[in-house]
């Protein structure tokens, strides 16, 4: 386990336990911890069984006040966990907007292998405040899969993005400091499902794999088909992921290009994506995606 341990985490521990053992003010009472919501987001991620390690995601955490009197909220810390042995945090961005664009007086972030921490006092003197009223984005967290138990798998793999109590030292607990009052909120976890997939990302009907659907990609298909020019990734040239590459992959093509209101070539297009469709088609190359 990795710790980062300094000044600048033990003032912010102080200030946020500064706040949490004020006084609560009249108007939050009756109020629970209940009433509040910190929530990790999910992701449903496609890679590359052969190298994990490229493929990654990112994720929010958010609060949100679901009931009761809408609160002024004055700092908070959180921890989210994650499995060590399918990916690691690599980055982390604060996304907290405040009132007119004033800056927070601390905020500090830390990552370790198992997951990541906030503790954010908005002002030191209270000046000003932020309420979680809609879903708020606090903080953006990216992730790289890694080697070991997702390489060379043919099934997708479940695991969570979960609000725990238990990363750093000292302990960084999931709080919302409000009124001078510690609230701990409702923790929901983010679902992860991880699906691997066989050959490189793609893009559909991007026959000449440089980004940009044109008649020269109907065209190819053409000279595929009638004149056995090679082809590195047949997944590609199936524009309409029949399974087969025949003439009405070339027509799927220039009909998109030329036809009123004739659809585009299928999922993966525009962007890059993996081929989710059970066929003989594969893919072995594809230059154009990362």
């Amino acid at each position: 386990m990795q710790y980062h341990f300094s000044c600048r985490r033990l003032v912010g521990s102080f200030l946020v336990l500064t706040l949490t053992f004020g006084i609560l003010t009249p108007e939050l009472a009756g109020q629970s911890g209940s009433d509040f919501v910190l929530r990790a987001s999910g992701a449903d991620v496609d890679y590359s069984t052969n190298n994990p390690t490229s493929y990654g995601f990112n994720t929010v955490i958010s609060a949100h006040q679901v009931t009761g009197v809408i609160a002024q909220a004055q700092g908070y810390s959180l921890g989210v966990g994650n499995d060590p042995t399918l990916m690691i945090p690599t980055g982390l961005t604060t996304l907290l907007g405040t009132p007119d664009g004033q800056e927070i007086a601390f905020d500090d972030v830390d990552i370790y292998p198992e997951g990541v921490t906030q503790g954010v006092v908005l002002c030191f003197t209270g000046c000003f405040t932020v309420t979680f009223e809609v879903e708020t984005a606090l903080l953006g967290v990216s992730y790289q899969l890694l080697d070991g138990p997702l390489t060379g798998t043919t099934t997708a793999t479940s695991t969570s993005l979960d609000l725990v109590d238990t990363l750093g030292l000292p302990p960084v607990v999931n709080v919302l400091v409000i009124g001078g009052a510690s609230f701990i909120p409702t923790l929901a976890s983010g679902a992860v499902t991880l699906t691997p997939h066989d050959g490189p990302p793609m893009i559909r009907g991007d026959v000449t794999v440089d980004g940009v659907l044109d008649l020269t990609d109907g065209v190819e298909i053409l000279q595929y088909l009638f004149n056995s020019a090679p082809a590195t990734c047949l997944d590609a040239l199936d524009a309409d992921d029949s399974g087969t590459v025949s003439i009405n992959d070339a027509i799927r093509v220039l009909c998109s290009l030329y036809c009123a209101g004739s659809p585009p070539p299928e999922s993966p297009f525009p962007a890059c994506g993996f081929d989710s469709t059970a066929d003989s088609l594969d893919c072995l190359a594809f230059s154009g995606c990362p």
